[in-house]
């Protein structure tokens, strides 16, 4: 953010496409030009190690384990508080849910979405016990019934992991836990099919791309 800082300003100092004082277009200069360029190269750069990074996580995830739980949050509702809006923004977990919705069913595993309303971090992971309210600002989770002190984000883990093996044991058509609590589950893709490298085009595309390929090459032949 400093350095976006320190370049938009120096940006702003040169003569731009606009003259503010006549409210009339003019040529830009050369200086203004370069200022530009360098404001947009780091703009790639910062999109591209987000991308990059959120790409290693999401296929680490999704090969090194059989099921991968994520929750549906209201982050509309979450931007709300100004002191998370950036924050929010650069983590961009709407990205995250998407990359690991099609990579689980390229390697094969599974992909579990515990429903919005939940209460992933106000249930105590060792008796179930629910707390009327947890405020932003408790990053460890004291339960006042068992005693258990744990973080948070490891507790609300935890009640995620059980969540999936409660519906796991469940039957296919009923994915409604003892809690209310919906979990939707992605289905993977055929064994043997999710492997190697990742595509920018899906298997089917492939396939059918090969395809045509091999009626060409016969009509060819013929």
């Amino acid at each position: 953010m400093k350095r976006f800082g320190k370049a938009q300003r120096r940006a702003s100092r040169r003569i731009g496409p606009y003259d503010p004082a006549t409210h009339r277009k003019r040529t830009p200069s050369n200086r203004w030009k370069r200022a530009q360029t360098q404001v947009a190269r780091l703009h790639a750069t910062v999109a591209a190690v987000r991308a990059d990074a959120w790409h290693q996580l999401t296929t680490r995830l999704a090969q090194q384990y059989d099921t991968v739980a994520v929750e549906d949050l209201h982050v509309a509702g979450l931007k709300r508080n100004r002191r998370l809006a950036l924050a929010l923004s650069d983590a961009a977990p709407a990205t995250l849910r998407r990359q690991l919705q099609y990579k689980t069913g390229w390697y094969g595993s599974v992909l579990h979405v515990a429903d919005r309303w939940y209460p992933s971090s106000k249930t105590c992971s060792r008796c179930q016990t629910v707390k009327p309210k947890l405020s932003l600002s408790e990053r460890t989770f004291h339960c006042d019934a068992c005693g258990l002190s744990l973080d948070r984000d490891v507790n609300a883990a935890r009640n995620l992991a059980a969540l999936v093996r409660h519906v796991d044991l469940e039957s296919p058509g009923d994915v409604k836990t003892g809690r209310g609590a919906c979990v939707r589950p992605v289905s993977p893709a055929p064994a043997g099919r999710a492997t190697g490298v990742e595509a920018s085009r899906p298997l089917a595309a492939n396939a059918a791309r090969q395809r045509t390929a091999a009626n060409h090459e016969l009509s060819n032949a013929q």
